[in-house]
C-alpha cells in the first residue's frame, strides 16, 4: 500500500482518495494544500501522475483490494500483520530471510 500526496485533484483507478480521513481539520497547512491517495495493487513510475510524491509505504494481508473504499482498506490495516525473519547459513556468508506473515481477524500465538 502507498500512500501518495497530490497538489491537485487525480482521476485514476489506482488512486483511492482518503477523503478526510487524513485531509480533515487537524491537518498542517501545508497538507491542506494537498490532496491524499491510497495506491494498493501496486504501480509504476509512470503511473505516479504530476505534482504528486510518495509519502509512505505498508505492508498489507494478502486480499485483492480493489473496489475498496479508504474506509474499508482502513480497516484492514487495523488487523496488522506479522513480522518474522530466518537467520539461513551458505558456506561463509550469512543470509537474513524476510518473511512476512500476514494474519487477518487471528489471535497472534503470543
Amino acid at each position: 500500500m502507498i500512500f501518495i500526496n497530490c497538489a491537485n485533484p487525480v482521476n485514476s483507478s489506482l488512486y483511492v482518495d482518503t477523503g478526510t480521513c487524513l485531509n480533515g481539520e487537524k491537518s498542517s497547512n501545508v497538507s491542506l494544500l494537498m490532496r491524499s491517495y491510497v495506491n494498493i495493487g501496486g504501480m509504476k513510475a509512470s503511473d505516479l501522475m504530476e505534482m504528486c510524491s510518495l509519502e509512505r509505504m505498508t505492508l498489507l494481508p494478502a486480499k485483492d483490494y480493489m473496489s475498496m473504499s479508504y474506509k474499508e482498506i482502513q480497516s484492514q490495516l487495523a488487523y496488522g500483520f506479522e513480522l518474522s525473519w530466518h537467520n539461513s547459513r551458505c558456506g561463509r556468508c550469512a543470509v537474513v530471510l524476510l518473511v512476512a506473515s500476514m494474519f487477518i481477524g487471528k489471535n497472534f500465538p503470543y
